[in-house]
């Protein structure tokens, strides 16, 4: 059996799927996918097997010029319902930021995603669109703004696209703790994304740091050295030390390995 790591289209979620066939990085391939039988694109060829091997699901066949065309007129289709969304919606005074319309599988149901400020009573927008969108259910969907990014994508601070959009099937939830364990500044423009919210690289080394956490002194703990008492003012957990300061003003770094081996986990 092959893995493979496939973006699922047209809102860009990732997953695990299996095939007995050999399909290259690239690939258009028909899937089962979340919502019945969609497209997607091989991202990756898998090393071994998934951690999650009862969420894998099937690659149904490559994908041929009928279904990548069938997509691609749905998309196109999909455009100009967004756009007559808008217009709907201004006209009813609704203050609403369209995003994205992705039509399922077999063209029976449109989904229109959107994000406000707040909760919108839709009810006569969705009945408008419906007047003019002929046997085809459609739903509003409202999302927040992490989602809203991950539907359109971005250009993170690093340069690169924003990981919600290219690889992240499921986003963490990212806490100021995590931020502050990993001795990173409190500055909302360094550590917040395109969406506002923490990045969501703040948990990617935050294991590495909370383990370390356990391992060393805490900042202001007073520690026993072979020179007297000192006071913890710095941790440098990527050089595996820290550094306290004397009464004298003295300061000093220390390996915490040599910490442990002289002292243990006493403090004074």
């Amino acid at each position: 059996m092959n893995y493979y790591f496939v973006k699922v289209l047209p809102l860009r979620r990732f997953g695990y799927f299996s095939s007995e066939e050999i399909f290259s990085k690239g690939d258009c391939v028909v899937v089962e996918g979340n919502f019945g039988i969609e497209m997607g694109i091989i991202d990756s060829i898998v090393d071994g097997t998934p951690d999650n091997i009862e969420k894998v699901k099937k690659i149904i066949k490559l994908a041929s010029k009928e279904d990548i065309s069938g997509i691609q007129e749905r998309e196109e289709k999909a455009k100009e319902i967004l756009l007559l969304s808008k217009e709907l919606a201004r006209e009813l005074n609704l203050e609403m930021k369209f995003l994205k319309a992705v039509y399922n599988s077999d063209g029976s149901k449109i989904t229109i995603y959107f994000t406000a400020d707040g909760r919108v009573d839709f009810r006569e927008l969705i009945k408008e669109i419906t007047k003019r969108v002929k046997k085809t259910r459609v739903e509003l969907f409202q999302v927040g703004s992490r989602d809203a990014v991950k539907l359109l994508g971005a250009i993170g601070s690093c340069g690169r696209e924003v990981c919600c959009a290219t690889f992240l099937d499921e986003i963490d939830t990212i806490s100021v703790k995590m931020v502050k364990d990993q001795g990173l500044q409190l500055n909302p423009t360094k550590i917040s994304g395109v969406c506002g919210r923490l990045l969501c690289c703040m948990s990617y080394e935050y294991p590495f740091y909370s383990c370390c956490k356990s391992l060393f002194p805490n900042i202001d703990d007073l520690v026993r050295t072979s020179r007297g008492i000192g006071r913890v003012i710095e941790n440098r957990y990527l050089k595996n030390s820290f550094v306290i300061m004397y009464e004298d003003g003295l300061k000093e770094e220390i390996s915490i390995d040599q910490w442990h081996r002289e002292n243990g986990d006493e403090t004074a």
